[in-house]
């Protein structure tokens, strides 16, 4: 049953994430402007790269917030 629902929403999320940005696709079509067209291209390669190294950041700062609490616990529990 897992395994349905699993599916089920990696079906609808891959279904979303396919028609996302046509825009995109429409700004980039024309051949004329190479390189206002290039520039563009690199705006949106940039900002699809911040945007999903955010998710990789807030798991790494809790991340560290739960390892730094943890090692303060041990040592102040340490006697001696």
């Amino acid at each position: 049953m897992i395994r349905v629902g699993f599916l089920l929403l990696l079906a609808l999320g891959w279904a979303a994430s396919v028609h996302a940005c046509p825009g995109c696709k429409e700004a980039l079509f024309d051949p004329g402007q190479l390189q206002q067209k290039l520039s563009a291209a690199k705006g949106y390669a940039w900002t699809i790269g911040l945007l999903l190294s955010v998710p990789f950041a807030l798991i790494g700062g809790v991340t560290a917030m739960v390892v730094r609490a943890t090692r303060q616990k041990a040592r102040l529990s340490r006697p001696g």
